[in-house]
């Protein structure tokens, strides 16, 4: 009776399972959510009810945090634009890059084609920058004596690193002593002569001032030595500078400067010591007075 029983049960299960199959392989799959062009995700599905860089537009998932495309809802885990890009008025835009990122860019670049030239500078700099330098160039500034201050100028002068200025598209040459500079952004100034490249002109006093902002290394009493594009009388005036080691070599600090109506490079500083160790370098303006000026009354 029982093994009836047991054989009537299974067939009617065995039944039942043939009669429900074809509605159970009819039941429709759960359609796909939360991918570009596809309905956005239930809120109550766990997860985003759309992926990353995409939003919910009137149920579907459409592109977001591009370029010129509207910017993606702000979530603890996710920016509102892509890298590069700036909000503004619910779209992602380009961002319009500041002087001083303009600046910056550039001058990391022409560091890297001055480098031989820089690195002329630089060898000059190690070799005659010393405290008897120092001491003289301080002196003849001092004395306000133009043959003392030429003869300090041509201690200075090397023929392959003038050659090398002069091709590189430089007049000036400047000697100077970096009486100050800060170590968190600040104010430098600086006292030196100017002379054409090769000296065949009498060398002109000039006081330089500069504020900057940044992560400055430096310490008071550097020789610099600086290389313009312009004449020397024609060197005074205001300037953009950027400041850092921009990968010239060990213990180098150069700053390039650019004049502020056209943003041409105008010219270069090498110091032995005085750099950015700041990331991305610094960014100031500078000033230089060609004596007689009333910069020029304060001597060291």
């Amino acid at each position: 009776m029982r093994q009836t029983i047991n054989k009537f049960k299974g067939g009617l299960l065995a039944l039942l399972i043939c009669a429900t199959t074809p509605f159970l392989a009819a039941a429709p799959a759960q359609a796909a959510c939360g991918g570009l062009n596809q309905k956005a995700c239930p809120v109550f599905k766990k997860g985003p009810q759309c992926g990353r860089w995409l939003t919910n537009v009137k149920g579907t998932c459409r592109p977001c945090g591009g370029k010129n495309q509207r910017a993606c809802p702000i979530t603890k885990k996710g920016k509102a634009c892509k890298s590069g890009l700036g909000w503004k008025l619910g779209k992602c835009v380009v961002k319009k890059a500041t002087v001083k990122d303009r600046l910056l860019k550039d001058a990391r670049a022409r560091a890297k084609r001055l480098k031989p030239v820089i690195r002329k500078v630089a060898a000059v700099l190690r070799r005659v920058g010393n405290k008897n330098m120092i001491k003289k160039l301080k002196a003849a500034l001092k004395s306000k004596n133009p043959v003392a201050i030429h003869r300090a100028m041509q201690d200075v002068k090397q023929r392959a690193m003038q050659d090398a200025l002069y091709k590189a598209g430089f007049r000036t040459m400047t000697v100077g002593i970096q009486s100050s500079i800060a170590v968190a952004g600040g104010y430098g100034r600086e006292m030196g002569a100017a002379q054409d490249i090769y000296g065949k002109n009498r060398a002109d006093m000039y006081v330089g001032k500069t504020y900057f902002g940044g992560v400055i290394l430096g310490v008071g009493n550097d020789l610099v030595i600086s290389a313009f594009t312009d004449n020397q009388r024609n060197i005074a005036g205001s300037a953009y500078a950027a400041i850092g080691n921009f990968d010239v070599g060990s213990g180098v600090g150069v700053v390039l400067w650019y004049d502020k109506k056209t943003l041409m490079i105008k010219g270069f500083s090498v110091g032995i010591g005085v750099g950015s160790v700041g990331a991305g370098g610094a960014f100031g303006h500078g000033t230089t007075y060609l004596c007689p000026s009333k910069a020029c009354e304060k001597v060291f």
